[in-house]
């Protein structure tokens, strides 16, 4: 089980220089717990501590912010629901500018106020938008059997799935030039 470690406010950088001349860009390292909204967002836990890399331009107009990292994740496979440990790449990149109010999703970008900007929402979403949404322990991975619940990667329990009555009517249909599925071919 991962170490499940969370800040309510995790993930932020300092733009006091890189917001005075247009043109400027600053990068930075954070080595942070990840934010909460991270392991909400995501539904999972992560390992501690989260490495993103961010890279700060100041296009005169506006803050763009790019972000990278990998998340360590403990996920469950969506086929054979044995827990593994899944990385998880992430990147995005968001506007932000300098003016008062409160955080706008409507806005197509963000607002900060000061020397510092927030990442934690930023980061939340990138993390989560990166997430498989079947994860699997190994691309072979062969899960449970449908008909008594065995893992096909330990044992072969040799039951046979039952035909979905729904494709029966299917069952005998042929085409022109290929033999249909009872005369040999798939």
């Amino acid at each position: 089980m991962l170490p499940l470690r969370m800040k309510v406010r995790a993930m932020h950088v300092r733009v006091a220089d890189v917001k005075k001349w247009v043109g400027r860009s600053e990068r930075s390292h954070l080595e942070e717990p990840w934010p909460a909204a991270v392991a909400e967002r995501t539904g999972s836990r992560l390992a501690d501590p989260g490495l993103v890399d961010v890279l700060v331009r100041n296009t005169g107009a506006a803050l763009v912010v790019e972000i990278t990292g990998t998340a360590e994740v403990e996920a469950t496979c969506s086929r054979c629901l044995k827990p593994f440990r899944l990385t998880v790449p992430f990147s995005a990149v968001e506007e932000f500018r300098e003016e008062p109010g409160p955080p706008d999703e409507w806005l197509g970008y963000s607002r900060y106020q000061a020397d510092e900007l927030d990442l934690d929402d930023v980061i939340a979403d990138a993390v989560a938008l990166a997430m498989p949404m079947a994860p699997v322990c190994r691309p072979d991975c062969r899960g449970l059997c449908p008909v008594c619940g065995a893992d096909r990667n330990e044992i072969e329990c040799g039951c046979v799935p039952e035909a979905d009555p729904r494709w029966e009517a299917l069952r005998g249909l042929t085409f022109e030039g290929r033999e249909g599925p009872q005369n040999g071919s798939r």
